[in-house]
């Protein structure tokens, strides 16, 4: 395997999700490569149907922290609302199942990927009060909150731990179920 494919798989064995972060803020210049790689993930048919709210000051991330269930995502120097607009999203037309949530997910994960790359941390939050964020972010009502993405360094070093996941034979069907 050559050195730039060994970097990115490498890439996703660093990646775990941190809930305590340092008091250390995020460079301005990272958070716009992290903002950039947002905007140009892939969606469904190119419907982009996205929108992220980022706060990244004291008075901005005050608005929803005390709507976190665990203190460690408070520290987080940066929050970012993940957002989707279903109305913009692509349908597909056998079961009517909107992409919006899947197209969300898509430039989050690759955002997640780019913040490891950065010496970032990183958390998925989902267990939020999404009616209760958007009152207070000004969210509009037709907008779907789909995750709130806690970002900074990590308050403790990172441990390279085995990750517990299911084997490959219990997740993988080849020609047929």
């Amino acid at each position: 395997m050559d050195e730039s494919l060994r970097s990115f798989y490498d890439l996703y064995e660093r990646r775990k999700s941190i809930r305590d972060f340092a008091e250390r803020p995020v460079e301005p210049e990272k958070l716009e490569r992290l903002i950039i790689s947002l905007g140009r993930a892939q969606s469904a048919a190119n419907r982009q149907p996205w929108h992220f709210v980022v706060l990244s000051d004291e008075e901005g991330r005050g608005r929803i922290n005390d709507l976190f269930t665990k203190d460690g995502f408070m520290r987080a120097p940066v929050l970012i609302v993940a957002c989707a607009d279903p109305a913009q999203a692509w349908v597909r037309k056998t079961d009517n199942i909107n992409y919006s949530w899947v197209d969300v997910t898509i430039a989050v994960t690759e955002m997640i990927g780019a913040a490891t790359a950065e010496g970032l941390g990183t958390c998925w939050v989902a267990a939020i009060d999404a009616e209760a964020v958007k009152k207070r972010l000004g969210i509009p009502e037709k907008i779907e909150v789909v995750a709130v993405i806690a970002i900074g360094y990590p308050k403790d070093e990172l441990k390279r731990e085995a990750k517990t996941r299911k084997p490959v034979s219990e997740i993988i069907h080849h020609g047929k179920w």
